[in-house]
């Protein structure tokens, strides 16, 4: 039976429900009153209130009305003493019907105002729900867009690593070719840094030695030491270049003659810092050239007699350079050697003005060289000079060193001595070597570009998700529950962990590119680490690990960039606390000889020795794989050691796979 009167409640429209449960209240409060009315006089409009505000409450604003009228009629008709028609005799009466319907309004009113707000609720909470869900969609597609950068990184970062090596060994096979080596001098750590084959030319097996300068003036011929001083130190007073030849003297005794090139690098603050430059054993030319200039000189004093004109023959058939001989103002040959009539080609020489024979030549300037040697009487040397010799430039364009030595009789001349030694090979190996390194170059820009850029490009939507999930914790725009909040917490972390890895990557890329900048100031030493220490103990405690600091005693001073010695010294205990699981972390410093050493230990996994020469390589971790229990880009042992350099300290590492790592950090100091 109440199955079926609920379902044919059910059927009757809703608004036909509220009237009739207006009514039907009405009536039962009428019946109510009517079994106590030798018990309530005035106070039965108590009763006829709850039909009111079941009615308001179920049904709204029209059927509480009618609750309201059928409640003044119910006690006026039945209960009331009235004359008339709802118009009561009593003033009483009156002004018990007047409160009944007052507070009936206000119950309506009330109910009304509950209502809406039960409506406002339910509507916060579903675009509460929406909001989460944009949320949801936004960090997932963000978290797609940051993979897929790491791997397009990675990506990038093996093709650099490639084409680095594929142009180191152009590099060391042009320089191989062309017995030109390279090497660098940072002036105020006084460390050299030679390429393999500026080793091989100096007789040494490559990485045998540490070279400084004073190493390398050992190497020296003893009386060339004085002017390799001269020489570099007026380049580093004037910050310009230098070239010059000097001796060497090889282990095993031998002697050999380098011409040496060099330039000058300045600091911001314009005081020099490094120099690069290039060595390149030019033994054979160099004792070639001076082999003919004795020769030509001899053969100038012995010009009359046949044994000179032997000589000076047999001189011309052996020698592996152009020599050539042009007499008088308009320069006509007169000698010319085998190996002239080879490079110069064009048939017979002898007796030819070189304007003639040699159109293409005289139209490059050597006719006008010619005639100032002529007419001053000085010689000119020239070095890798480009040279043509016909119309086909592809087949007849070539570099050599030459030489124009005029000879003299009764102290005026009479000719011109030409000695050319042809250095194409070698112009054309070093201008590789210069091409493969400026293509390295521009990859590494390249490279740190594209980081910049795109670390830029995801700050940004990184940056509104930061600010929206904010302004919903703190509900701005509306109520938010303590598990909304929770899972907003879950985002914003999330959110500043990326905007760390992204800064990491920006910090990388200004680094890479020159645009680091250093602040030096005053440092005291104990404060620093006290302020390093207030952030790593946090961090160690966050894993149950122990953090002890050692702190120098006071007045340990050393001129540094403070921010940049800070972060280098919690990257070092971050990544120390990440790799390990019990024990500890050390943090010690000490002051030896104008420098301070820094030193953090821990008692985590370890580092294999295969894996200690990659540490410091950006984007490279221990654990190379997406399940790796660590997380983290691979950046903060590569930015550190990209600080360290540009503070002018030294980092090194020792580990054991099992029992821990030691990072030792040199700085200068005061």
């Amino acid at each position: 039976m109440p199955r079926r009167v609920l379902a044919a409640w059910r059927r009757i429209p809703e608004s036909a429900r509220g009237y009739l449960v207006a009514i039907l209240s009405v009536a039962a409060a009428t019946v109510a009153v009517f079994l106590q009315r030798d018990f309530l006089s005035r106070s039965m409009f108590i009763l006829f209130a709850a039909p009111v505000a079941m009615a308001a409450w179920y049904a709204g604003r029209g059927p509480a009305f009618v609750a309201i009228a059928g409640g003044v009629l119910a006690a006026d008709l039945i209960f009331l003493d009235s004359r008339n028609f709802v118009v009561p005799s009593d003033p009483r009466d009156i002004v018990a019907i007047s409160v009944f319907i007052s507070v009936g309004f206000i119950i309506v009113q009330l109910n009304g105002l509950i209502r809406e707000a039960r409506a406002d609720a339910e509507r916060y909470a579903a675009q509460m729900e929406e909001q989460a869900l944009e949320l949801e969609v936004q960090t997932a597609e963000l978290e797609q867009q940051m993979h897929e950068a790491q791997a397009l990184s990675e990506e990038l970062g093996e093709a650099h690593r490639a084409l680095e090596q594929s142009a180191g060994e152009q590099l060391a096979e042009a320089q191989t070719l062309a017995r030109l080596g390279s090497w660098e001098w940072d002036i105020a750590r006084n460390r050299v840094t030679w390429s393999d084959e500026m080793f091989r030319l100096f007789g040494l097996e490559p990485g045998s030695t540490e070279i400084d300068f004073e190493r390398y003036q050992s190497l020296l011929h003893p009386d060339d030491r004085a002017t390799s001083t001269e020489v570099v130190q007026g380049a580093i007073e004037r910050r310009g270049d230098f070239a010059f030849d000097h001796r060497v003297i090889r282990p095993d005794g031998s002697e050999r003659i380098f011409h040496a090139r060099g330039r000058v690098i300045t600091g911001s603050d314009g005081i020099p810092v490094r120099m690069l430059g290039t060595g390149q054993d030019v033994t054979e030319s160099r004792r070639a050239e001076a082999a003919l200039r004795s020769a030509a000189e001899y053969a100038a004093r012995q010009a009359t007699t046949e044994a000179a004109a032997r000589h000076i023959n047999r001189v011309f058939s052996q020698a592996p350079v152009v020599i050539a001989v042009l007499r008088g103002p308009e320069h006509e040959f007169e000698l010319v050697n085998q190996r002239a009539a080879e490079v110069i080609g064009g048939g017979e020489l002898l007796g030819k003005k070189i304007r003639v024979a040699l159109p293409h030549i005289a139209a490059q300037g050597f006719a006008d060289l010619l005639d100032s040697v002529y007419k001053t009487g000085e010689p000119f040397i020239g070095r890798e000079v480009h040279a043509r010799f016909t119309e086909e430039p592809e087949d007849s364009s070539r570099y050599f060193n030459f030489v124009f030595q005029p000879l003299m009789e009764d102290e005026k001349p009479y000719g011109v001595l030409v000695v050319a030694t042809e250095v194409s090979d070698l112009v054309e190996a070093r201008l590789a070597a210069e091409q493969a390194q400026r293509d390295a170059v521009a990859a590494s820009m390249a490279k740190s570009d594209f980081l910049a850029r795109m670390s830029h490009e995801l700050r940004t939507p990184l940056s509104a998700i930061i600010g929206y999930g904010e302004l919903l914790s703190d509900g701005i725009t509306g109520p938010v529950n303590d598990e909304q909040k929770r899972q907003l917490t879950r985002i914003r972390w999330s959110a500043n962990h990326l905007l760390s890895i992204i800064d990491e990557i920006l910090t990388l890329a200004r680094t890479e590119a020159g645009k680091e900048r250093v602040e030096i100031q005053d440092v005291d030493v104990s404060q620093l680490m006290e302020s390093v220490a207030s952030m790593a103990e946090p961090l160690a405690a966050a894993k149950g690990l122990a953090f002890y600091l050692d702190v120098p005693g006071d007045g340990v001073m050393m001129r540094t960039d403070a921010m940049k010695v800070r972060q280098v010294l919690l990257n070092l205990i971050s990544n120390a606390v990440k790799y390990t699981d019990h024990g500890a972390v050390r943090l010690s410093t000490e002051a030896v000889e104008g420098h301070v050493h820094f030193s953090i230990d821990d008692t985590g996994i370890g580092v294999s020795p295969e894996h200690l020469e990659r540490i410091f390589e950006p984007f490279w971790q221990v654990e190379q794989t997406t399940t790796r229990r660590a997380g983290g880009t691979g950046l903060g042992l590569a930015v550190t050691k990209q600080f360290v350099d540009l503070l002018g300290g030294t980092i090194s590492v020792n580990s054991e796979l099992g029992r821990g790592s030691s990072f030792k950090v040199l700085l200068p100091g005061s």
